[in-house]
């Protein structure tokens, strides 16, 4: 009995499921050498959902909705306002939509805030309009770490190719 309550504890210590999730391509190109690191929303109606891209050395970010529109700014109509907060901060940024009014990119200042308090703060909230999500920033460093890893130069022994014509 004893070692079935031990292998049933290994189990559900193995069950932890992260919420980044990374994907990366892999060749032998540098100029397509692409990364990408997502934190999917808890709901899908009103959550958003932050994605880190790194393509060649250019690291950008991006926050998605996959519901109804982004709301726009009353200053201007082609960005919205992100307000990034944690338990001791919160700080606004306007932010440029994409079309579609569904993704935001980022600017490089509101990127660098959100680096810094993902990598400090437990977690972090980040919201606009009625979008809310809150991010677990437990283990964002050791995912980051890895979105800026190169991948390794091993190819596997058969290639995959696609051509469009």
């Amino acid at each position: 009995m004893r070692i079935l309550y031990l292998l049933l504890l290994l189990f559900l210590a193995g069950c932890h499921h992260s919420t980044w999730q990374h994907t990366s391509i892999r060749n032998g190109n540098d100029r397509y050498d692409m990364s990408k690191l997502t934190c999917p929303p808890y709901n899908e109606t009103n959550g958003i959902e932050l994605e880190i891209t790194r393509l060649e050395k250019e690291i950008h970010a991006y926050i998605n909705v996959h519901h109804l529109q982004l709301p726009k700014n009353k200053d201007d109509e082609r960005a919205t306002t992100l307000i990034i907060s944690t338990n001791c901060s919160t700080r606004t940024f306007i932010i440029p939509l994409l079309e579609g009014r569904q993704r935001a990119r980022l600017t490089d200042t509101c990127f660098e805030y959100l680096l810094q308090h993902l990598e400090l703060k437990p977690s972090v909230t980040l919201s606009s309009g009625h979008f809310s999500e809150t991010l677990d920033a437990s283990n964002f460093g050791r995912h980051y770490d890895t979105l800026l890893r190169k991948p390794s130069f091993i190819q596997p022994r058969s290639m995959i190719s696609l051509e469009l014509f």
